[in-house]
């Protein structure tokens, strides 16, 4: 059963592709379900695993461990790619292998494997690592690599405006941030809002997965494809540390600790594909590593979730 729900999610991505190879999509309507899915569906899924799940505040210790793992990887890719002298794959390289796909890409899947139920776990861990992939990776990287835009001689105060310009501007972190007050207020979501936003929650895994296949394009540069095997190899070291934490540290139960294990798997986040488009202008290496790397996870969250041994 668990294969042929994986399965449907990759026929999405795959059909919808095809569909762009056949002149249907166009290269830059990816957009139009980046739209939907960041703007309707995802924050309606949020709210709805909120609404219909219990939460007290010892997972706030999740959304610690979701900033944690999304804000070391950034430093030790810095540190680890040195020697690389073209500043544009560094960034990218930066920005590709950190941070965690789990609002567009882990919620979608977990909730189709497990149910609505499983969706709360990742939307905590997501409020922690969205605080380092909607705004701070980007700035950071900026910084760290001094790639000399207008980031980088800014007054402090107006680049702190520009990041929580960022923050706030996101509807899906927005909607974090408004579930979050609503949780410390122990404010329960009425039943007919509920009721509203179910349908738009369920068409998530759909939007989702259909923007993964739309932004997909197959780079020709040796170089790209390089860099993105080198991506590929410090997201699987970062996602098997993450995944070992997760299970064996984290306080929680056995279906808990495997939603956590499952969400460390996740692929590169849509906020990386998009910082690294306007940081090297190449498009083509930023979406098609999503694609890849989205393949990839959904394969191995598949085989994670028959292997390990929760309810």
């Amino acid at each position: 059963m668990v294969i042929f729900k994986s399965g449907s999610l990759l026929l999405v991505i795959l059909g919808v592709y095809a569909l762009k190879r056949l002149h249907i999509f166009g290269e830059r309507d990816y957009k139009v379900a980046q739209g939907f899915a960041f703007n309707l569906t995802l924050p309606c899924a949020i709210v709805l695993s909120f609404a219909t799940n219990r939460h007290d505040m010892s997972m706030l210790w999740i959304v610690l461990f979701g900033f944690v793992c999304a804000i070391v990887p950034l430093f030790l890719v810095f540190f680890g790619t040195h020697r690389e002298p073209d500043k544009r794959y560094r960034a990218f390289t930066m920005l590709a292998a950190s941070g965690l796909n789990l609002g567009a890409f882990c919620l979608p899947v977990v909730q189709t494997f497990m149910g609505a139920s499983a969706g709360l776990p990742v939307i905590m861990m997501d409020i922690g690592n969205a605080m380092v992939a909607t705004a701070a990776a980007l700035s950071l990287t900026k910084g760290l690599l001094h790639m000399g835009d207008s980031a980088t001689v800014l007054p402090m105060v107006l680049r702190v405006r520009n990041i929580a310009h960022d923050f706030v501007s996101s509807l899906s972190f927005d909607t974090y941030m408004l579930m979050l007050v609503l949780m410390f207020a122990h404010v329960q979501i009425p039943d007919p809002i509920v009721q509203l936003v179910t349908p738009f929650a369920n068409a998530n895994a759909f939007c989702c997965m259909a923007m993964i296949g739309l932004m997909m394009e197959v780079p020709h540069e040796r170089k790209d494809r390089v860099t993105l095997l080198r991506v590929i190899a410090w997201r699987t070291a970062f996602s098997v540390v993450i995944a070992l934490a997760a299970w064996y540290i984290m306080p929680f139960d056995l279906r808990i600790r495997e939603i956590l294990t499952i969400a460390a798997l996740s692929p590169i986040t849509v906020f990386a594909t998009k910082f690294a488009d306007s940081l090297t202008g190449n498009a083509k290496l930023a979406g098609f590593s999503l694609t890849v790397t989205g393949m990839i996870s959904l394969v191995e969250m598949t085989v994670l979730h028959v292997l390990l041994p929760a309810v």
